[in-house]
């Protein structure tokens, strides 16, 4: 809602200790030649421009003898219509010495009371039809002269926004005219010119001392601009302060309100993205150099241990001690948890490089293929009930996450006749799987920890596993932006949620990324 404050100012205190207005020289010209207008026009004595603040009524503009209006005359002032009113003459030896004055009201949009145009007539006569519309007129200059001034006021603020958000901005962001000259740049932009520098920024092309060749180079992606209306182009530069940075850099055609074409340049800085790119390549290459360290300089060694211990027990079990015959088969044990999880972390660690193409799969035919790869008691039954849907899906990622899901319900489940239910739903943006046991369940405090590298709830002596098999099911799902859920009681029951983003293939699988 537009107020007093929109269109002129906040007022403040003066030296006297009164309340003004301090209005910029044009608008206090305006408004003090409509007071002289008024005077002259209109036969008055003096005139006067009163704003309506809440808390205080303040004289804007002034022409003619001295005029003086109280709050509390002005308080009487609620009518919208012109006013002509008897006002006691001060300082007058005659009891009956008035002054006639005229309050017109000033209006503006959505019926706000700014104030009032006041003036004292030399008579006691009503204002004629001329002097009507005189008034009339004076009214709208007024109104004309504030709108301009609101006007003024928000695009201040507007170009005051502007030069923050600009001064703020990271990226570098500058304006060439279609000589290629700079005509604006941020902050951002000049703090790459060494400070004897920057004063040959705006108004030049920053290219005078190139020769023709590079100046051609320099300023081929500005004339594709100018051209076509748009470059967008990532490059290596060599910025003035001597730094080597990769920005991307898009350049946009416009016109000001003359028609001059203009282009817009951003350069947005790459240089830490490309370093973390850097990094994660490098991540990436020591995760395959540890893969095949692991294929090759353990799974050997670890397997000829394995077979040695294996012989040696065959060979020794009936010259050894019950106890020492125990001893190694603990020690064959330990050998066999000990491949299965290089194995499982070897898995893990290539989940970033498997197939991800959409295949069209019911989870029936799922279950079938990785029912193959379980060992599934008779004590147990799995049901799939999902009418043999077809769904769109990675099927690898999504078969290792069902077959983790699966197995991990069958490992735990320590009823007499265990039960895993399969079901999917659908919603607009998700397949939802739901894979549901009647097992112990999992204490709510724990949610958050099964997903973990290695973390099991019970000894492994206890339970086989090694703790990864979570840890893929998470990592298979989050790739693809989508999430597991976990739901249970503690007491009796378990179920795994699986939110699967429909036809989304995961780029962060492609070796090419980056």
């Amino acid at each position: 809602m537009p107020t007093v404050e929109s269109y002129i100012g906040s007022p403040s205190v003066n030296p006297y200790k009164l309340w003004h207005v301090l209005l910029e020289d044009n608008i206090q010209t305006n408004l003090d030649s409509v007071c002289e207008l008024a005077v002259n026009l209109l036969g008055a004595k003096s005139c006067a421009i009163v704003a309506n603040y809440p808390e205080h009524k303040i004289k804007l503009a002034h022409y003619g003898e001295s005029l003086n209006v109280s709050d509390t005359e002005l308080a009487l002032y609620t009518s919208n219509e012109c006013r002509l009113i008897e006002i006691p003459q001060q300082n007058s030896h005659s009891a009956h010495s008035y002054t006639w004055r005229v309050t017109a009201p000033i209006i503006l949009f959505s019926k706000l009371l700014f104030g009032w145009l006041i003036f004292d007539k030399k008579n006691d006569q009503p204002l004629s039809q001329k002097e009507m519309t005189t008034l009339e007129v004076l009214q709208k200059n007024i109104v004309n002269h504030l709108k301009n001034r609101k006007k003024i006021i928000e695009q201040e603020k507007i170009n005051e926004l502007q030069a923050t958000i600009s001064k703020l901005n990271r990226d570098f962001i500058f304006v060439k005219d279609e000589e290629f000259k700079i005509v604006y740049a941020n902050d951002a932009f000049l703090n790459m010119y060494p400070v004897h520098l920057k004063d040959k920024v705006i108004g030049f092309t920053t290219i005078e001392s190139f020769d023709e060749a590079d100046a051609e180079a320099f300023l081929a992606q500005d004339k594709i601009a100018f051209e076509t209306g748009q470059s967008k182009v990532i490059e290596k530069l060599h910025a003035p302060n001597g730094q080597y940075i990769t920005v991307e850099t898009t350049k946009k055609r416009f016109e000001d309100s003359t028609g001059a074409p203009y282009i817009m340049c951003v350069c947005r800085d790459l240089s830490e993205i490309e370093g973390l790119i850097n990094k994660l390549t490098k991540a990436n290459k020591d995760l395959d150099e540890f893969t095949s360290i692991a294929s090759h300089d353990l799974k050997a060694p670890l397997n000829a241990i394995k077979r040695l211990l294996e012989w040696i027990s065959d060979d020794c079990k009936d010259l050894l001690p019950q106890e020492h015959a125990e001893n190694f088969q603990l020690v064959i044990s330990r050998a066999n948890r000990m491949q299965t999880l290089l194995e499982d972390l070897l898995k893990y660690a290539r989940i970033d490089q498997c197939d991800v193409t959409l295949t069209s799969i019911s989870l029936e035919s799922v279950f079938e293929d990785v029912a193959q790869l379980l060992d599934i008691p008779k004590s147990i039954t799995v049901t799939v009930d999902t009418n043999n849907t077809l769904i769109n899906i990675p099927a690898v990622p999504f078969k290792t996450v069902i077959l983790n899901l699966i197995s991990n319900a069958i490992k735990h489940n320590n009823k007499e006749h265990g039960e895993v239910n399969i079901s999917l739903k659908q919603s607009v943006h998700h397949y939802i799987i739901e894979v549901s046991d009647n097992g112990p369940g999992i204490d709510p405090k724990y949610f958050s920890l099964i997903f973990e590298l290695f973390q099991t709830l019970r000894s492994r002596d206890e339970i086989e596993g090694t703790g990864i098999g979570l840890s893929v099911v998470k990592k298979h799902v989050t790739n693809f932006g989508g999430k597991v859920e976990v739901s249970s009681d503690g007491k009796s029951g378990t179920t795994f949620t699986v939110f699967w983003p429909k036809n989304k293939q995961n780029h962060t699988y492609s070796n090419n990324s980056y």
